[in-house]
Order: structure tokens, then sequence, then C-alpha cells
């Protein structure tokens, strides 16, 4: 192989030879080599795939033009002149995180790695290169998921506190000012007394009831007493539509127990607000090691997990969290909307 530009023999090192040469070329990940000048020597099949180049377009030409995005040319080549100049580097033999640029100019996260390789005509340097789109997606899909469980847990206490001065809080006021009205009237107006202790047992009762309210939103009650499928039956009559239960008889962890109850009880809130569904329907199955919950409606159709709206997003969160995942089926046109959750259960 000859340089393009003097015609001088290019060492390829060892990478391109057979067998080493076969076992790269079989490489998933991109292999490339260069010289002390930083010009192409090699690169495997991976390479050519994952940048949109040929091998004999750019084998001889500088590295930092094909793969290096503009920002970082100048970087690095300073870096390789230190390092053929002193040995020093900073990146050689690390795994180090990147940013790099394919033939048509799009940008991509990658994972590099570089090992110096002293060849006879000098210092030569192969970098092993891997494409982490995905995995750097998940990890900001995780991120921006936990971001939004937080932020649902800060709202959620916000709005139990809300609750709780509005409205308990207020009703065990006013059975307190009853309670001691009745006392100063009692010596003078025993039945003017009566009729506040009255007052006063009907606002205590009140607070009693929101407070039980607000327990069942932050945990049922029935869920711990009498298990799933009594607490979707208690929610399944308090929705305004008729709602169809085939539950399995399962033992479930108490955690996953909860998560698939609030999972239905969002999933119905969702119908309520936004399907026009006249009836819809609840299961929860196992099959293949997976718990199965799915919540289906006979509505309008045309729900999008990208519309703006939070509920989607938190049925997908709370499941994720279990390490499950949530699938939508909501065509348009009157077909309604079918939500179901996918959860492995452990052995």
């Amino acid at each position: 192989m000859q340089d393009r530009d003097t015609g001088d023999p290019i060492a390829a090192g060892a990478v391109g030879d057979a067998p080493q040469g076969a076992v790269l070329e079989a490489a998933l990940d991109c292999v490339f080599s260069i010289d002390g000048r930083g010009r192409v020597t090699y690169l495997n099949a991976s390479a050519e795939r994952t940048f949109g180049y040929r091998r004999d377009e750019v084998v001889g030409r500088e590295l930092a033009q094909l793969i290096v995005p503009p920002a970082q040319r100048e970087a690095h080549r300073r870096g390789l002149m230190r390092c053929v100049a002193t040995g020093e580097s900073g990146i050689l033999d690390q795994r180090i995180e990147l940013m790099a640029m394919r033939a048509d100019g799009s940008e991509f996260p990658v994972e590099l790695t570089v090992t110096r390789v002293d060849l006879p005509g000098g210092p030569g340097f192969t970098g092993f290169v891997r494409d982490i789109t995905e995995r750097v997606r998940a990890d900001q899909e995780l991120r921006a998921s936990q971001r939004r469980v937080i932020e649902a847990a800060d709202a959620a206490r916000e709005q139990v506190t809300r609750d709780i001065h509005d409205g308990a809080q207020q009703q065990f006021v006013n059975t307190l000012i009853n309670l001691q009205l009745a006392q100063q009237k009692f010596p003078s107006n025993p039945g003017r007394a009566l009729e506040l202790l009255d007052v006063a047992a009907a606002e205590a009762a009140g607070g009693i009831e929101t407070l039980r309210e607000l327990a069942a939103g932050i945990h049922p009650a029935i869920l711990s007493d009498r298990g799933l499928a009594a607490a979707l039956e208690a929610l399944a009559d308090r929705m305004p539509i008729p709602v169809s239960l085939d539950v399995a008889s399962l033992e479930l962890l108490p955690p996953l127990e909860a998560s698939v109850y609030f999972f239905c009880s969002e999933a119905l809130a969702n119908v309520a607000k936004h399907a026009a569904a006249s009836a819809a329907w609840v299961s929860v199955t196992m099959a293949d090691g997976e718990l199965l919950v799915e919540v289906r409606d006979d509505g309008i159709g045309g729900a999008r997990p990208d519309s703006g709206g939070s509920g989607l997003v938190g049925l997908s969160d709370r499941i994720k969290a279990l390490e499950g995942h949530v699938e939508l089926s909501s065509p348009r046109g009157g077909s309604g909307t079918t939500v179901t959750a996918r959860i492995p259960l452990p052995a």
C-alpha cells in the first residue's frame, strides 16, 4: 500500500494482515489505524458501515478531516503531535466517550480506545470505536424518567398538603370551634349547645372521611386488606362507565401489587377524562414469566405518548421502574385505546 501523495509505503501495522486482519474484519466494533502524521492506514468493514466511507476513499487521508468533528480537530492534532514527540497522552489505553462524525457530517456519540503501535517507520496508533448512540439515548431517557418521578412525587406531596389544609384541617378546625361554642352555650342555652355538638360531630365525621379518601389515593386500605382484585373492583365501581374485570388469582409482592393498582387507576382516569368511551375492560394475567396488565376502552382513540400530557408518560415511568414496558394501541376513528404493561416477574 502506498501514500497517495508521496508514493511512500504506508505501514498498515499488523492490523491489516491475516490472520489478525480477518479477525478485525469480522469485529462488530470499528477499527482505525493511523500513522504518526494522523493519516489513515487501515479501517475495517464495521468502520466503513458506521462512518459511511469506503476503504479506498480514506486510506492516506488525515483522520481528523474524516471522523473528528470540526470543533475538536485542532485539539486532536495537538494531542497527536505531543504523543508522537513525547510519548505522553491523556487518552492512550483508556475508554473515553466523545463525539464522532460520519461522512454525511452528522455527529454521534462513541466510545473510543486508542493504543500505540511502534512500527519500523515510526509510531502508529490504532483506535477501537463503538457507536453508543442507543446507550446514550437510554441513559437520557432514564434520567428524564427519574426527573419526572421526582417531580411527580413533589407535586403529589404538594397536592396532599393542599387537600389536607383546605379539607380535613378546616373541618377539624370547625369541629373545635363548635365544641368551644357548645361549651360556652351549655349553661345558658343547653338546646343550642346540643345543636352545636351535632354540627361538630358532623364536621368531625366529614374530616375523617376526607382523610380516608386521601389515604385511598396514596395507598387504598382495601388493597392491603383484601388484595388486588378487590381493590380493582372498588376502583371500577367508582368509574362513571361500566368496567369489566378479568383479574387472575396471583400472589404478588406488595410493591408490585400497588404499582399494578395505580397503573390501572391512572389508565382508567385517562379513559374517563379523554376517551369519550361507553365501557372499559381491565385484565391482569400472567404468561411466560411476565405479568400482563391491560386496560382497554371503546372510545375515540387517537391517544399518543407524545401528546404533551403527563398521564401516559406517568404510566410508562411507573412500569419502567419495575423493568417493564408499556405498549399503546390507539388508532383514530372510534376503535378505542388499549394500554398494556408487560412486567417481568421475579423467579
